[in-house]
């Protein structure tokens, strides 16, 4: 099968997101009864409805999906001698520009620092490349071919902070493949002008998922309906997959591949500019960085403090540690310790309700707890804490002996 280049066109709403699949050119398939995307039953699809704030530009029509006048894009089409009118463009939010996937050299870098991005002229791909649209609502949209006058549905689920666009397989003559669906999960990682995620194949190797059509074949959206599509991609276990561990069964005959990371570029956004996203990232990464060596220093500076019994020192050093983002059940017990040994017990007992919050089965929490409640003269909280201890650990002598000895100060105070 003969299939065109992967290079696509994005135009999202605001920031823009991407998304794009390529078929044979020279396939002419009916798709008058090709159901839209937007047709499956899923009533989770119709509370996600973003709140999106309009500008002044989301109602100039005037604009196109390259960013160019309306005019120059008749002009263009003209050129190509196209067969068919295609059809005029919807409203949309926003100058967004279109949206290229471009080569991505380092399919095995986890994030997008260290990725090399082959861009090539925008006017060039303007020219030659078939293009997205996407609905103003955000929940459809389709490839758009000029060249030869069609489209082909595709399906979004806008997620807020990342976006997941998937396209069913259609194409021409004999099935050669076991690509049902293509899908890209894919988050703002640079709002200027470029877009990186992750990108997945949905395969099928069983007859059930495809059915015949005039001079080729396109997927069954029976066999995997939307609404599955875009769970698959909310699954962490798939999310978690890497170019060495790829592949996540679906049911006994369909499995999720990863393809590998996938970018998209503006296509008014030069190398340069992306360099300088880049830059400005890694700036970003490397305060991150900072921040985080910083936590590890005073949370160690806190320990020392303590084996030196010096508390005011300690509550200063792991104060600071949560001051700049630290979060650990170790760092609420240190700080708990800390408050406790100063005698602020209101205090204390925040941070070590925070970890029963997390691990119920904390003994040594509960116990220092029991024995806040009894310097308080709450006998009855202390209590609860002792018979908690003794039901996760019955060989705690120590807390039965507590317990004992406040049950008969409880007796004699009443």
């Amino acid at each position: 099968m003969k299939r065109t280049p992967l290079f696509v066109l994005l135009a999202l709403a605001l920031a823009g997101y991407p998304a794009g699949f390529a078929f044979a050119q020279d396939e002419d398939p009916d798709l008058d009864d090709f159901p839209e995307d937007g047709d499956d039953d899923d009533d989770e699809d119709e509370d996600e409805d973003p709140n999106i704030q309009r500008t002044e530009e989301d109602d100039v029509e005037s604009w196109s999906f390259e960013g160019e006048k309306v005019e120059k894009v008749e002009e263009k089409v003209e050129e190509k001698a196209v067969g068919r009118d295609v059809e005029p463009e919807p409203k949309r939010y926003g100058n967004s520009g279109n949206w290229y996937e471009v080569t991505v050299d380092c399919a095995r870098c986890p994030t997008l620092l260290d990725q090399k991005f082959g861009i090539e002229k925008s006017g060039v791909m303007r020219q030659f490349f078939d293009f997205i649209q996407i609905s103003s609502d955000r929940k459809g949209g389709k490839f758009v071919f000029p060249s030869i006058g069609e489209f082909r549905p595709l399906g979004v689920a806008d997620k807020r902070d990342r976006v997941v666009i998937h396209q069913y397989v259609i194409d021409k003559g004999s099935r050669l493949t076991d690509t049902y669906a293509v899908i890209w999960d894919l988050d703002l990682m640079a709002k200027g002008g470029l877009l990186y995620g992750r990108k997945y194949e949905l395969q099928a190797w069983t007859d059930d998922a495809y059915e015949d059509i005039a001079g080729g074949y396109r997927s069954k959206q029976a066999f995997v309906p939307v609404s599955k599509i875009q769970r698959y991609a909310d699954l962490s276990t798939v999310r978690e997959l890497t170019v060495d561990e790829s592949r996540f069964p679906v049911g006994e005959s369909a499995r999720i591949n990863f393809v590998g990371y996938a970018a998209f570029v503006r296509s008014d956004v030069d190398p340069e500019a992306i360099s300088a996203e880049q830059e400005g990232l890694r700036e970003a990464a490397e305060l991150e960085a900072k921040r985080l060596r910083d936590q590890k220093e005073w949370f160690k500076k806190g320990e020392g403090h303590l084996d030196a019994k010096d508390w005011d020192e300690a509550l200063a050093a792991f104060s600071k540690a949560k001051d700049l983002g630290m979060i650990s059940l170790d760092l609420h017990y240190n700080l708990g310790f800390s408050f406790y040994m100063l005698k602020d017990y209101d205090n204390a007992k925040v941070h070590y309700r925070a970890i029963l919050d997390e691990d119920p089965r904390d003994t040594d929490v509960r116990y220092n707890l029991a024995r806040i409640y009894e310097k308080e003269k709450d006998w009855d909280s202390a209590i609860r804490e002792y018979q908690a201890i003794l039901k996760f650990d019955p060989d705690d002598n120590g807390s039965r002996e507590r317990l004992q000895l406040l049950k008969q100060a409880r007796e004699m105070v009443q």
